[in-house]
């Protein structure tokens, strides 16, 4: 089946050729040390301690890299309880940093995410190429992440309205029904546009509505391997969070300092791995779909 040669295709693909995950580790090393660094200390020093940043670090692994020495920093003021002006400021600096990291957690895509998927779909890597891929499709890549943006605010959105309709929220017959169904649509749409940053770079172009057009023509005629990789990848990605945090945090603790944070870095280079595998294997996927639409032009 195309969809298990396509999971097979991704794992052996970031496992082959490394240097796109080297070169991501980096950049997405970088960049949450200089973009988050700051706001952590800030939002401890208002919160007194430890809030969000394990949240935060499911889309922004700043917050892993920083957080031993913010538990370190604040393990004494936990308890402090705030004042009503103080906790509405602390609501409004969550809500923002939120916000912002959600934001910043797609630039190491955009970045680079050009170059790795023309290293992937040519089987070989090249500085050369990488970086030629890196510049050719940033800018496509960051209109995509702005619209996935506000696709997925709106979705949110209307989720949170059909919930505060009246009776609904208090009715558990209507409220699973209606939370499943926004978090289907949520879902296939975040496919859809992983697919759209593959298809633009399979097929040669930067009209990155067009791929977005021909990712949701693929989800919607190859519903079960397409949506079927990527829920396969997520869970793959998704099932290091408990392991992290159930087995390796109560063996290696915070207050261990380096040993910490080389446990915690890990953690962010299989996380960023399992990324790699999931856009080769949708490449992967993609071409194998477009190899059987070609045959099938032939033959008719």
């Amino acid at each position: 089946m195309s969809l298990w040669r396509a999971f097979r295709d991704g794992l052996t693909s970031a496992t082959r050729i490394r240097a796109p995950l080297v070169i991501m580790f980096l950049v997405t090393w970088l960049l949450a040390l200089v973009l988050t660094l700051p706001v952590a200390v800030t939002m401890n020093a208002w919160m007194g301690q430890r809030v969000i940043s394990r949240e935060l670090a499911r889309g922004f692994d700043g917050w892993l890299l920083v957080e031993p020495w913010l538990r370190t920093a604040t393990a004494g003021q936990a308890g402090v309880a705030p004042s009503d002006q103080a906790a509405a400021y602390v609501l409004l600096a969550m809500m923002g940093t939120m916000l912002v990291a959600w934001l910043l957690s797609s630039l190491p895509n955009v970045l680079l995410g050009g170059g790795v998927l023309l290293t992937y779909a040519e089987g070989r890597f090249e500085w050369r190429r990488f970086l030629w891929g890196a510049w050719h499709w940033m800018l496509s890549f960051w209109v995509l992440a702005l619209l996935w943006t506000l696709v997925s605010a709106l979705v949110v959105a209307m989720g949170a309205g059909l919930l505060i309709l009246p009776g609904v929220a208090s009715t558990t017959v209507l409220m699973i029904p209606i939370l499943g169904s926004v978090a289907l649509v949520y879902a296939a749409l975040m496919a859809a546009f992983d697919y759209a940053r593959v298809i633009a770079v399979a097929d040669g172009t930067r009209n990155i509505l067009a791929a977005f057009g021909r990712s949701i023509a693929l989800v919607v005629r190859q519903p079960l391997p397409s949506l079927g990789l990527y829920g396969l990848m997520s869970v793959l990605g998704l099932a290091l969070i408990p392991l992290y945090a159930n087995i390796i945090v109560p063996v290696i603790p915070f207050e261990w300092g380096a040993v910490a944070i080389a446990a915690q870095q890990l953690l962010i280079v299989a996380r960023l791995w399992i990324r790699l595998a999931r856009w080769a294997g949708q490449l992967s996927l993609y071409l194998q779909t477009q190899r059987r639409v070609d045959q099938g032009a032939q033959q008719m």
